[in-house]
């Protein structure tokens, strides 16, 4: 049975209109991709900070003047001011930093690895949704001593390219920071109490050391010595840090001062999103057609061989079983175009490669695997498509 019907499809079929599929589908499949290829690759230039295709955040705080020295409220937000920024178009959620309401002090277990020292800190936190650059450790309970902290990145840069050299005293790698635990005393409120520390993360942009909500409500609640602390800082999340109306409202608030750097990264983040996502559409534009050539194409071929396979259904053949040829051709037809596909995003993968190499992406492995994965759901769903078309024709006959 399949031998007359592999028979009839090398008699019936097109050349050139399998051909014309072949190219167009291979067009857009190696533009998807790469496309594809190249998100995942380049994320990995943001994830200290923030996720690629995640809403994007600006600390908002209000200028430091002369006469704010003197009276600090005047660098708190009130209520309502935190909504009206929330009402603009541009906000998607306004967050706030939680600052510490008792004392810190943190000290080292001298090392061959680690230096002694002793140091007065503050910790704020923020809501844990915000923090990408945290370990998936990052959750504390009333069981567990250990803090996981995120520190500033400039941190780390300015004892080992300041503090150490000058000091005589060895440079740190951040995975030699991630290992020391530090002894982290906290007091106020007449109580004092001895935890450990370790340092769970990095950020280039909050210039602060965080640590998780749930132990600074707390740390705040059994040795906070004053009230609910002022709002001082805020986190607006917004889906497009390039919108107009951004630098339309802080031109309006002079007062108020925007993370630049933050705000910096933002904008690349946004712009390479938004190519990254019109890539994708080039081809999947180029791919709807295609699809469409192989739908009309398979239809053609089910039409010429109309009467034979009407006479084999009369014979009592499954219509299901006369699918399977034109099922099989259409699914080693689309994993041939699918693996040629992924051949030439891996080739692009190497052209790119050296650029990125300059700005401190090495490892490339992990965005070829999820291409790789990608590139099979994709063709699946490619075929799917077809066998879903190929079997409602061969009902209709």
């Amino acid at each position: 049975m399949n031998r007359i019907l592999l028979q009839l499809l090398r008699q019936n079929i097109s050349i050139p209109q399998f051909i014309g599929y072949a190219f167009a589908a291979l067009t857009g499949m190696s533009i998807i991709f790469a496309a594809f290829c190249f998100s995942t690759d380049v994320r990995q230039l943001f994830e200290p900070a923030i996720g690629l295709f995640k809403p994007e955040y600006m600390v908002v705080n209000k200028k430091v003047s002369l006469l704010s020295s003197f009276n600090s409220d005047r660098t708190a937000f009130s209520q309502e001011e935190i909504d009206e920024i929330s009402r603009q178009r541009f906000a998607r959620s306004v967050s706030f930093f939680t600052s510490a309401r008792f004392r810190v002090k943190a000290y080292t277990i001298p090392s061959s690895q680690i230096p002694a020292f002793a140091t007065d800190l503050f910790f704020e936190s923020v809501p844990d949704r915000l923090l990408d650059s945290a370990s998936p450790d990052w959750q504390w309970n009333e069981q567990n001593s250990m803090i996981p902290i995120i520190i500033p990145r400039d941190y780390l840069n300015l004892y080992n390219f300041g503090f150490a050299g000058s000091q005589g005293l060895p440079q740190i790698s951040e995975t030699i920071v991630q290992q020391v635990v530090f002894r982290i005393v906290i007091s106020g409120n007449g109580q004092k109490q001895v935890l450990d520390g370790r340092i769970a993360g990095f950020s280039d942009f909050l210039n602060t050391i965080l640590v998780p909500e749930t132990f600074m409500m707390w740390a705040n609640d059994r040795f906070g010595e004053t009230d609910a602390s002022k709002i001082s800082r805020l986190i607006v999340e917004t889906d497009n840090p390039a919108d107009p109306a951004i630098v339309e409202f802080f031109a309006e608030k002079p007062h108020y001062v925007i993370s630049q750097n933050k705000g910096d990264q933002g904008k690349l983040s946004y712009f390479l999103r938004l190519m990254i996502i019109i890539i994708m559409t080039i081809g999947i534009l180029i791919m709807l057609p295609a699809i469409g050539l192989m739908l009309l194409s398979i239809n053609l071929l089910l039409y010429k061989n109309q009467k034979t396979l009407g006479n084999l259904i009369l014979l009592g053949y499954r219509r299901a079983t006369l699918s399977i040829p034109y099922c099989l051709l259409t699914l080693l037809l689309n994993v041939a175009i699918g693996v040629a596909s992924l051949i030439i995003a891996r080739y692009a993968q190497s052209v790119y490669a050296p650029s990125l190499a300059t700005l401190g992406i090495t490892s490339l492995s992990d965005g070829f695997w999820a291409t790789t994965g990608f590139s099979i759901v994709f063709v699946l769903l490619i075929t799917f498509v077809n066998v879903v078309w190929i079997q409602r024709k061969i009902r209709n006959i």
